[in-house]
């Protein structure tokens, strides 16, 4: 497989739009932005592990992907300075954001990815790909009160409210900002799939599924409920060492039944380990599926299937042409459903929603 990536070349702030303020205002604002852009991040620098010519081949090869990705869905990708990916020792996250955040982070202004070292090159790939996800996206800014004050307006679908000036960064209203990491983890999972058809990874690509076909049909034949089964199925991203693991099994018995018994038995204890990865945001993503599902339901036959619309998601996320999908979605479910969609998928939508779990 080929890869081509030019992320060695000048780049500039990957920031399409500046809203408010004067033209000389929005100038001095995308200055802002440059510099925020071009200096160093001193918080992961703290934390650093300087890169290996494998880790720099890697997240070339993983940032092709994406791009590649990106592209086929609308956007234009740009180009990502090596040196704004940050290899990070493990546990720097929780530790630069005081336990909010775990394993990587991102910096919209300066445009930054800290991300910690992993033994896996895949889950690193997977984990290095999330984030360019949300870098590549769509990207404008707003001015506060002065050309320094300058908020996130639009991250790919998240948009964020403009309303108060005065508001801080941060604490402005989040608009479709479920659906934005809904839409990321799907391309996440679209992204390991072509990642697994790399040479580099076929070999532990084809453990990890084998292993995977083992516990469920170890469940299935213990009569656990097919939903269920398709979770274990489709939502297990990693286990730790399968090539290891499926080594063991072999050589444990040559009864398909006993291989079956035995890999379960070794997944438990990884689980309990911590050794297994699930795929990022589910119930993001199954309200995404609702959603996507409710479309070609009542499309009257414009869609037929799942994936037909979510291309139309993806590439208002990528491209920030989000009207197109507006009226899709108003002209299937009705006036103002858009709207509500943003509602739904918001931040505040989600925190209203546990509050109403705990005092229930």
């Amino acid at each position: 497989m080929e890869y081509k990536c030019s992320m060695y070349s000048m780049e500039r702030t990957h920031y399409e739009r500046i809203i408010g303020g004067s033209e000389e205002e929005q100038e001095a604002a995308r200055e802002e932005l440059q510099n925020s852009f071009d200096k160093k991040s001193e918080d992961f620098t703290e934390h650093e592990i300087e890169k290996t010519p494998e880790d720099r081949e890697l997240i070339k090869k993983t940032e092709s992907i994406v791009d590649r990705m990106v592209t086929q869905y609308g956007g234009e990708p740009k180009n990502l300075p090596i040196d704004h990916i940050y290899i990070l020792k493990p546990g720097s996250v929780d530790t630069i954001t005081e336990g909010e955040h775990a394993g990587a982070l991102t910096q919209p202004h300066g445009l930054k990815i800290g991300i910690e070292q992993k033994e896996s090159k895949f889950l690193f790939a997977s984990g290095v790909a999330h984030e360019l996800f949300h870098l590549k996206s769509y990207k404008s800014a707003r001015l506060g009160n002065s050309p320094e004050n300058i908020h996130l307006y639009r991250n790919g679908l998240q948009m964020y409210e403009r309303k108060d000036p005065n508001v801080e960064v941060g604490e402005e209203k989040e608009y479709f900002s479920k659906l934005e990491e809904a839409i990321v983890a799907e391309c996440v999972r679209k992204f390991l799939n072509e990642l697994g058809k790399d040479e580099e990874f076929q070999e532990e690509t084809e453990a990890l599924n084998r292993l995977r076909n083992w516990i469920v049909e170890y469940h299935r034949s213990a009569g656990v409920e097919e939903k269920k089964m398709k979770i274990l199925e489709e939502e297990i991203k990693y286990i730790a060492d399968p090539i290891g693991k499926v080594k063991d099994v072999l050589a444990y018995s040559d009864d398909e039944q006993e291989r079956q018994a035995y890999s379960a038995g070794l997944f438990q204890r990884a689980y309990e380990k911590g050794e297994v990865e699930e795929l990022e945001r589910y119930v993001y993503r199954e309200e995404l599926y609702n959603l996507l599902d409710e479309l070609v339901e009542k499309s009257d036959g414009k869609f037929k299937s799942r994936e037909e619309v979510f291309e139309k998601f993806a590439n208002a996320n990528f491209s920030g042409h989000y009207l197109p999908l507006a009226r899709m979605v108003e002209g299937i479910l009705g006036k103002g459903t858009f709207r509500e969609l943003a509602e739904r998928f918001s931040e505040e939508a989600e925190k209203e929603q546990e509050n109403s779990e705990t005092n229930s």
